[in-house]
């Protein structure tokens, strides 16, 4: 099976301007009217010496569903940098399965974003997460960018 077989109906491919998540990615969004449901099929070169998803995989993408739920919170497709990050493992996350993960935003202020986010591997919490995340000041967008980043995908 191909690992985008594995990606649920709805979901489209995002796009980033970041070579790391490249890497790891692509990721894959639906937008809800309450947030954003972000994933990522689990091939094996996510893996560890294990079999499993490597938990350094598991933290990447769980900043990533919480700094991209932020930035659906404020509007803005920019990088909302990460000012603190806590996660705790629950569980291996199998390989040849969906992962996935939605932010839950329990405040947001004029400079920061306060979130957390379960992700879910065949059906089961493989890891829990909370974090803080800097609202970027769409002034210092660079101009070239600002369209774009003020225009998020997941409003197309």
């Amino acid at each position: 099976m191909t690992a985008s077989a594995l990606v649920p109906e709805g979901f489209r491919k995002l796009e980033v301007r970041d070579d790391f998540i490249s890497l790891a990615g692509p990721l894959w969004f639906k937008a809800e009217e309450d947030g954003l449901r972000i994933g990522l099929p689990l091939e094996k070169r996510h893996g560890n010496p294990m079999g499993w998803a490597h938990g350094g995989l598991l933290v990447t993408v769980a900043d990533m569903v919480m700094g991209i739920g932020s930035g659906f919170s404020t509007g803005m497709f920019w990088p909302h940098p990460t000012i603190s990050l806590t996660s705790e493992f629950v569980r291996g996350a199998k390989l040849g399965q969906w992962l996935e993960g939605k932010a839950r935003i329990a405040r947001r202020t004029v400079n920061f974003c306060f979130c957390s986010c379960d992700l879910v591997c065949g059906g089961e919490i493989v890891l829990v997460s909370s974090g803080v995340f800097k609202v970027p000041d769409p002034d210092k967008i660079p101009e070239a960018a600002r369209a774009a980043a003020l225009s998020p995908p997941w409003k197309a």
